[in-house]
């Protein structure tokens, strides 16, 4: 039987996972959502979370 504390460790994507998160959390102001259609939202968020956060060119 495996311990308990397997389910602790966490994953090696996580941190990522958490980035995206974040990141379509910021991009998600009205700005943007009253700009794009559905599709075009998709695709600009997608955008943004590999340009911003994921290359980090937004910020320093």
């Amino acid at each position: 039987m495996k311990p308990a504390a397997d389910k602790t460790i966490p994953k090696k994507d996580d941190a990522l996972r958490r980035r995206i998160r974040q990141g379509r959390r910021i991009f998600q102001i009205p700005e943007n959502t009253d700009y794009y259609s559905a599709e075009g939202y998709k695709a600009a968020e997608k955008k943004f979370v590999k340009l911003c956060v994921l290359e980090g060119r937004c910020w320093n």
